[in-house]
């Protein structure tokens, strides 16, 4: 199996690689905020102890599909910001992209320079035909951020007792 603990994907402010148990901290500063674990599946801020099985599916997700989410790391400062990244879902077959920054990084583009980044990897090197996204209703910053990369809205489901929007990218 190829090596992938050195790849990284390079943005003009950005590098995006593998995520890593060892980022479990990083994570953790940036999920146990209420503000920002309100959107993820938990809908609020994470426990360590939380953070900690949320990485280690992530880890697991990588080392089963071999695609990923990759954390998202300012190359100025080397500060992890957050995550961004791929996600195979097994009920739908569909590959789903999903984004989340530490809520200090909200507003400065940092989102959508790192989910084209996403794109690009999805388009050029596992070269699937569409991205699929699921966000929660309310988030309109998520949604601007899908509506500006291309994403168009498709319905609004229910997921495990969530409603959420779907949204579809076309990949050419």
């Amino acid at each position: 199996m190829k090596d992938r603990s050195t790849e990284r994907i390079h943005t003009d402010r950005l590098y995006l690689r593998e995520i890593t148990i060892e980022d479990t901290a990083a994570i953790y500063n940036i999920v146990k905020e209420h503000e920002v674990g309100k959107w993820l599946a938990a809908s609020k801020g994470l426990s360590y102890e939380e953070t900690e099985d949320y990485v280690k599916k992530l880890v697991e997700h990588w080392n089963q599909h071999q695609f990923g989410v990759w954390v998202v790391v300012n190359q100025l400062s080397e500060e992890i910001i957050g995550h961004c990244g791929l996600r195979f879902i097994e009920d739908t077959q569909d590959i789903e992209i999903m984004y989340l920054l530490n809520k200090n990084h909200w507003g400065k583009g940092y989102a959508s320079e790192a989910a084209q980044a996403a794109i690009d990897f999805s388009n050029h090197t596992l070269n699937v035909n569409q991205l699929v996204a699921r966000v929660r209703v309310m988030n309109g910053k998520s949604i601007k951020t899908l509506t500006s990369l291309g994403f168009h809205f498709v319905e609004e489901r229910n997921y495990n007792g969530r409603v959420l929007s779907f949204y579809k990218k076309v990949l050419v």
